[in-house]
């Protein structure tokens, strides 16, 4: 009886050790390297910069039922190069279609956003978060998490959106999807959160 026990004890601490070091490996190959705190930092920051996004595009465009997004995808944490992070929207229209920003077009990329080019993200001397959003004029603004947008952030226009939503709606991945004053006021907007390993444009294409 006690070698039965024996048994089962060690074939269970076996099996989670397997289990364990699954996880661990699959948390390697797909989850950033970054600390609890530099994870927190990103997090707020993409939920502010999906805010910025998603308010521009319901403010903007008619015929949208629903605005997402794709995980942040993560480059450069094993710092051998530059790190990068990045999100695109995923815009749903009022007809069921769904449509994901980026990838290329005619040999046109279209890009996605993130800390090159649309979000600064840093602590201050007092460890505290410091985020920053770009602004219409291409300076950026100091934004709080868990604070409504300051003015300077709600952005009138973005380029890279509009011909986004160009090419798609050329493309018919969109229909009944146009720029508009109206907007889509009853638009559902959902920020994701998710730090993912990787490159972004590997799911988008």
């Amino acid at each position: 009886m006690k070698k039965q026990i024996r048994f089962i004890l060690i074939s269970v601490g076996i099996l989670l050790s397997i289990v364990g070091g699954g996880i661990y490996t699959y948390n390697k190959i797909t989850k950033p390297n970054l600390g609890p705190k530099t994870t927190q930092l990103y997090q707020h920051g993409f939920q502010l910069l999906e805010e910025q996004i998603g308010t521009y595009i319901k403010e903007h465009y008619a015929g949208i039922e629903k605005i997402e997004f794709s995980p942040i995808y993560v480059t450069g944490d094993d710092g051998y190069s530059m790190l990068n992070a990045e999100v695109v929207p995923i815009v749903y229209d009022s007809h069921g279609n769904k449509a994901i920003f980026g990838g290329s077009y005619k040999n046109f990329q279209h890009p996605a956003y993130g800390i090159i080019g649309s979000l600064r993200l840093d602590f201050d001397y007092d460890l505290k978060e410091s985020i920053e959003l770009k602004t219409d004029s291409g300076e950026f603004v100091s934004v709080v998490f868990g604070k409504p947008l300051p003015r300077q952030a709600l952005r009138t226009f973005i380029d890279s959106i509009d011909e986004n939503f160009q090419t798609l709606i050329e493309e018919g991945k969109l229909k009944g999807v146009e720029k508009s004053d109206l907007g889509s006021p009853s638009a559902e907007v959902i920020y994701n959160l998710e730090l993912k390993k990787g490159v972004l444009l590997s799911d988008t294409e």
